[in-house]
C-alpha cells in the first residue's frame, strides 16, 4: 500500500513540473562538423566552417561559411551574422589547417579558445591540409555525403589501415606540451576533386612545419612508436639478385602481427648513442617472384630484415634532420635515463638530431597463407 501511494504521489508531482526553458528546435540550429583555418596573403585569419542543414526546404545538407578575422573567437560574430538559427560547436568533428599557415606561424595560441571554452569537443581530429584549405571545404559532395562525416570517416579508416597517425585536438595538445615528443597530424590533399589522405605531417616543437611522411613512412612510424594495436602492412622491393627475380617482380608484402622492441640510449663522449633492437613477427601477404619456402624460408626473412633496417634507419635519419621526435624517443630517454635527460630535455630536439640510432631487427614469418 505504501508504495502505490508513493507512485501516486510522483506521478502528482510530474503534472506540476513545467519545462525549464524555451524549446529549441533542431532546424534552428546549425551544428558546426568542421572547421579549417588559413593565412591569407595578408596574413589575416581565413576560417570556414561546414554546419549541417536540418532545413526540409534546403537542398543540400551542409553549408559552408567563411569569414575573415584576427581570432577564432572573433570569427563566431562574422560567421553567426552569415547563417540562419544559432551555431552549436559542441559537435565538431574535424579541425583543418593550411600548411601554408603551419609554414608561418604556430597554430597552437589560435587554438586557445577551443581549449577554453568546455562546449568545444577537444575530440575532433586535427589535419592538415597540403594545398588550398578553401578547395577542401567547397569539394563537390553529392555522391559521397555531408563533408565533415566524410572527412571524420576518411581519417578513421586510413588510422585503422596504419597509413596515417589520427591525432585530436587533446592528444595535439599534450604532443607540444611534452618536451618527449613532437607533433604528428594526419595529412589531407584534393586529387580530382576526392579528399585523399596523403600521410603525416610532422610539426617542430615551436609548432610550425617540418616535414611530410608517404604511406610507407607513416606505417613505420607506428612501428617505432610501438603501436601495435593493429596490423601493421608493409610492401618491400628486394634485391633482386638475391633470389634471382626480375626487377619488376621483386616484391614481397607483409602484416607486422606482433613486435618487442627495446630502446638503448647511452652517451659516448658529446653524443648520443640509441639501439633498437627488435623481434618481428610477421604474416606473408604477397610474394610475387617464385621461391621454395621450405628451403629459403630463413634467406627471405633476412632479406626482410635487412631492407625492414634501411627503411627503419632511412625514415629515423630524415626526421633527425629537422630536428623532430615523432618516435617519442624523449618518453623512453625520460624513463630510462633520467639523469642525462635532465640536462638535454631542453634541447632534445637537436641531441637527436646529432645522435647514431641502429635498428637492428629480427625477423620471423608465422604464416605464408593459405596455399604455396
Amino acid at each position: 500500500m505504501k508504495e502505490r501511494c508513493g507512485i501516486f504521489l510522483a506521478l502528482a508531482a510530474l503534472l506540476f513540473v513545467t519545462g525549464c526553458g524555451k524549446a529549441v528546435y533542431i532546424e534552428n540550429q546549425q551544428f558546426i562538423l568542421a572547421h579549417a583555418m588559413d593565412l591569407n596573403d595578408e596574413k589575416k585569419l581565413v576560417i570556414y566552417v561546414a554546419s549541417s542543414v536540418f532545413s526540409s526546404e534546403a537542398t543540400k545538407r551542409y553549408k559552408v561559411t567563411t569569414a575573415t578575422v584576427d581570432t577564432i573567437r572573433e570569427s563566431r560574430k562574422k560567421l553567426g551574422s552569415k547563417i540562419n538559427g544559432s551555431l552549436a560547436p559542441g559537435k565538431l568533428q574535424s579541425i583543418l589547417i593550411g600548411k601554408k599557415m603551419l609554414q608561418q606561424t604556430n597554430v597552437l595560441p589560435y587554438l586557445d579558445v577551443l581549449f577554453r571554452d568546455p562546449k568545444n569537443d577537444i575530440n575532433a581530429n586535427m589535419i592538415v591540409v597540403d594545398g588550398s584549405v578553401k578547395e577542401v571545404m567547397y569539394t563537390n559532395m553529392s555522391d559521397k555525403g555531408e563533408l565533415g562525416g566524410v572527412i571524420k570517416q576518411l581519417v578513421e579508416s586510413t588510422y585503422k589501415s596504419r597509413i596515417t597517425v589520427q591525432t585530436t585536438l587533446q592528444k595535439f595538445h599534450q604532443q607540444m606540451m611534452d618536451s618527449g615528443m613532437t607533433p604528428c597530424i594526419t595529412e589531407m590533399k584534393v586529387e580530382k576533386n576526392d579528399l585523399v589522405i596523403s600521410g603525416t605531417a610532422l610539426l617542430h616543437k615551436d609548432g610550425t612545419y617540418a616535414t611530410s611522411l608517404n604511406y610507407q613512412e607513416s606505417s613505420l612510424l607506428f612501428l617505432l612508436q610501438h603501436n601495435l594495436k593493429k596490423r601493421i602492412s608493409l610492401t618491400f622491393h628486394l634485391p633482386s639478385e638475391i633470389f634471382q627475380t626480375d626487377e619488376k617482380m621483386s616484391y614481397v608484402s607483409f602484416d607486422i602481427k606482433k613486435a618487442k622492441l627495446n630502446f638503448k640510449a647511452k652517451f659516448e663522449g658529446d653524443r648520443l648513442a640509441i639501439e633498437i633492437p627488435m623481434k618481428v613477427q610477421i604474416d606473408l601477404t604477397e610474394r610475387l617472384f617464385t621461391l621454395d619456402m621450405e628451403k629459403q624460408s630463413k634467406a627471405l626473412e633476412y632479406a626482410i630484415e635487412q631492407e625492414l633496417k634501411k627503411e627503419c634507419e632511412t625514415l629515423i635519419k630524415k626526421v633527425q634532420k629537422h630536428q623532430v621526435d615523432p618516435f617519442h624517443f624523449g618518453i623512453y630517454m625520460r624513463a630510462y635515463n633520467y639523469k642525462n635527460w635532465k640536462g638535454i630535455q631542453s634541447n632534445w630536439g637537436t641531441t637527436l638530431s646529432k645522435a647514431t640510432v641502429k635498428v637492428s631487427p629480427k625477423v620471423t614469418i608465422k604464416s605464408i597463407g593459405v596455399s604455396e
